[in-house]
């Protein structure tokens, strides 16, 4: 029992001697030591060890899950004491990507958001910031970009915004990747800057994609570099490379470094390796790519491959050398589909023993079409927590056993402020009736 003297209980103490942190001062980046010993002695002492402060805030994020408020006795209690736990993620990438270019999603519901995943032991948003449609990322060199391309005056992020946001994430064990897709998925930037694409892809095509020549990369490695520099400090950038509308490159011929590129998957692939060399040259940083970029454009093996379209294509790019993250199958924008098929969605079934441990992780996808600031929680959690689960936890537990635990996590969100939809629905579903908070069923008796 956890009585007065004992509710604060967001600190960290030394129990039995144990060393709590070994390293302090660990960035939060890919690969960092994020397991945790947890022990509550029968009296109510609480210790939490870890390497690093990234485990220690796993550790805590547990704790405050176990501690229960009696409201009869007024009292918190953890049940089931004395323990001890030992607890580490098993994959390292555990994300949710956000588009705040189909509809523009303000300051605070995206940090409401971080906060909701550390709930989840998520650490990694992926932050998907420019599309055809809009253009809201700040820039100091070039304002004319977000002036020009936002959805509107107000709908569009200062260089405070940015900063503040990857802080409030970096303070919940969450690391902030950039996404600037590219080649396609570019049309917004049109509208400050038409000489970055041929004039007949201008005349002809509404979706538009970079022209693929130095200029060109020279301006994106210029813009790149001031985020870098300024803004995002994760060591990933996300290029994307899906879904390029090749109508664009029909009959257009670029000539660089003595070679020439004259059809559409020629240059696709020159412009993938050359923003690939300047992002880990120049810039210092690693690249993630869309599956396009592996299947057609000869992706250099350091490049990290995003699989969305289909499983085969994991297995496919970690035989061919790469480090890959898997969201097929988790498509929050899917309102089709509910938890329990994301939640069997094993990331490395299918894949060899031997090259398991290049499947980094994955993210759960909340496309923005039809998501904005007022239905973007509900449409996210709870099915998002079951995917947080698989990325944490073993594969050997089923949909049907962890239900309990989702319903349980669910009440937890609302608790916490979280509009997590019910689980028994699927994406974005409303309660049936009256009910709990874990709403099984509407059944609530019959009055008297």
């Amino acid at each position: 029992m956890l009585n007065d003297q004992h509710r604060n209980i967001s600190h960290i103490i030394v129990f039995n001697g144990v060393k709590l942190l070994s390293d302090l001062f660990a960035p939060l980046a890919l690969g960092v030591n994020e397991s945790y010993e947890l022990a509550v002695s029968a009296e109510g002492r609480v210790a939490i060890s870890s390497q690093t402060a990234w485990g220690a805030l796993r550790g805590l994020e547990t704790l405050s899950q176990l501690v229960e408020y009696n409201f009869t006795t007024d009292t918190y209690s953890i049940h089931d004491v004395p323990f001890r736990m030992e607890d580490a993620p098993q994959f390292q990438h555990r994300g949710l990507l956000v588009d705040s270019a189909r509809h523009f999603l303000p300051p605070i519901r995206l940090k409401r958001t971080i906060e909701a995943m550390s709930f989840a032991k998520l650490n990694v948003l992926h932050w998907h910031l420019t599309e055809d449609e809009s253009f809201s990322m700040p820039s100091s060199s070039h304002p004319e970009l977000a002036e020009k391309g936002a959805w509107s005056a107000s709908e569009r992020y200062s260089l405070h915004d940015v900063k503040d946001i990857v802080d409030f994430a970096q303070l919940h064990g969450v690391r902030v990747i950039p996404e600037f897709d590219m080649p396609g998925h570019v049309s917004s930037w049109s509208k400050s800057h038409a000489e970055l694409f041929d004039p007949r892809c201008l005349e002809r095509s509404r979706r538009l994609a970079f022209e693929p020549t130095k200029e060109v990369f020279d301006f994106l490695q210029g813009l790149l570099t001031e985020w870098a520099t300024g803004v995002f400090h994760d060591q990933f950038f996300h290029l994307g490379g899906d879904e390029v509308p090749f109508e664009c490159w029909e009959r257009l011929s670029v000539s660089e470094g003595g070679k020439t590129y004259d059809t559409p998957p020629k240059l696709f692939r020159h412009f993938v390796g050359s923003m690939f060399r300047r992002v880990t040259g120049p810039l210092n940083r690693s690249a993630i790519f869309w599956d396009e970029a592996f299947v057609s454009a000869d992706l250099p093996a350091e490049a990290v491959v995003q699989v969305w379209r289909d499983k085969k294509t994991l297995v496919r790019a970690v035989q061919a050398g790469h480090r890959a993250l898997l969201s097929w199958g988790w498509y929050l924008d899917h309102l089709n589909e509910d938890w329990q098929g994301m939640y069997d969605n094993d990331p490395v079934g299918g894949v060899p023993e031997d090259q398991k441990d290049k499947v980094l992780g994955g993210e759960g996808c909340m496309w923005g079409e039809t998501v904005d600031g007022s239905d973007q929680a509900p449409t996210v959690w709870p099915r998002l927590a079951a995917i947080a689960e698989r990325l944490w936890s073993a594969p050997a537990s089923s949909a049907a056993a962890a239900e309990t635990r989702l319903g349980a996590f669910r009440c937890l969100l609302l608790r916490r402020g979280v509009a997590a939809g019910p689980t028994m629905g699927q994406g974005r579903a409303a309660p049936p009736g009256p009910g709990s908070c874990d709403q099984r069923s509407g059944d609530w008796g019959q009055l008297a």
